[in-house]
């Protein structure tokens, strides 16, 4: 990842830019949240829309890996079929070899052409080229993850946008139980706006239930067989959220926030704080807490040491070895599960 003194503008503030001001000829943007990269697209194509009269002048291409970015530079040359502009989207800019290249066009932009490279994932250092020169003009803007409280402001005010409230107990459960993905939650959200019933507001209950309600398991159906010591029905949901695109760096870090949280419970009931008080202290949801709390299996700090080194040596193994993901999950809950 980059380091620099220079703060790169968030994508956010292009998108508000957007509503108040011209097209730039390039935009570049960059960074972890896809969610929020492909949205911005969204928003540059529906600014672009009454330039371009024809289908044949609106073109979004995916670079291969070691793709040469001379192509690149020729088709931003070319001229429109018959529009104003040109809309060309360019789809995984990371892949090219020879990045600095662009430089040429940079500096030589056609006005002809609304020329957007999208990164997805960090960049080398701001002092290096492109990015130096990109920073220079103001066409660089990052689209970083959301974390914590941020990310959950961003899904209350989604659910606003979508027409509901949710608390702060509920926004953390859902996060919880999705995960941080940003597009996952866009997905549960939706379907929240489907079900809800007149009330406008989603409870934890609810979140549970019609997070439940798809054949897909969540992290959360995990996590609840394994405090059972259920390994028959763990390795079920394990291997369903595999099928279903979730990646096992994904849930090594959810069962590492999940054993972590059950070790502090222990110090907590000593100390006799209540659910609520308890939950609000580490940060999490009084729903996940006490699912935490209440998981039997994991009822005794040596099973929670031998299981915290269980997903370390998985991680390391997952880093360093050829092992697919299938495999070396199962491996990873049958040790975890040791009776």
């Amino acid at each position: 990842m980059y380091r620099s003194k220079e703060k790169v503008p968030s994508v956010y503030s292009m998108v508000s830019e957007l509503n108040k001001s011209e097209l730039k000829l390039v935009y570049f943007l960059f960074g972890e949240d896809h969610f929020t990269l492909n949205g911005a697209v969204k928003v540059i194509e529906e600014k672009a829309k009454p330039f371009i009269t024809t289908d044949f002048d609106k073109e979004i291409i995916s670079a291969e890996k070691k793709e040469n970015v001379s192509g690149l530079i020729d088709l931003a040359y070319t001229f429109p079929f018959g529009s104003e502009k040109k809309l060309l989207i360019v789809k995984n800019f990371e892949n090219y070899n020879n990045k600095k290249q662009i430089l040429s066009y940079l500096e030589s932009a056609t006005d002809t052409t609304i020329l957007v490279l999208i990164n997805y994932g960090s960049i080398g250092s701001l002092n290096s080229e492109p990015y130096k020169t990109l920073l220079a003009k103001n066409m660089i803007f990052q689209a970083s993850e959301l974390k914590g409280r941020d990310l959950e402001n961003w899904v209350k005010k989604r659910c606003t946008q979508l027409g509901f409230d949710i608390s702060s107990e509920s926004t953390k459960s859902l996060i919880e139980i999705v995960g941080e993905d940003k597009s996952l939650l866009e997905m549960q959200l939706q379907k929240f706006q489907s079900f809800l019933s007149e009330s406008k507001e989603i409870t934890p209950e609810d979140i549970k239930k019609l997070s439940s309600a798809t054949k897909e398991y969540s992290i959360f159906d995990l996590l609840n067989a394994m405090g059972k010591g259920n390994k028959a029905n763990a390795l079920k949901v394990l291997n369903n959220l595999l099928e279903n695109g979730k990646d096992l760096i994904f849930i090594i870090s959810m069962l590492t926030k999940y054993f972590s949280v059950i070790s502090q419970s222990f110090e907590l009931r000593k100390r006799k704080l209540s659910d609520e008080d308890a939950s609000k202290a580490i940060g999490v949801s009084k729903y996940y807490y006490i699912n935490c709390k209440n998981a039997p299996f994991f009822n005794n700090e040596t099973r929670l040491i031998h299981a915290s080194k269980v997903l370390y040596e998985t991680d390391l193994a997952l880093k360093t070895s050829g092992i697919d993901q299938k495999s070396l999950s199962t491996i990873m809950l049958t040790n975890i599960l040791l009776d």
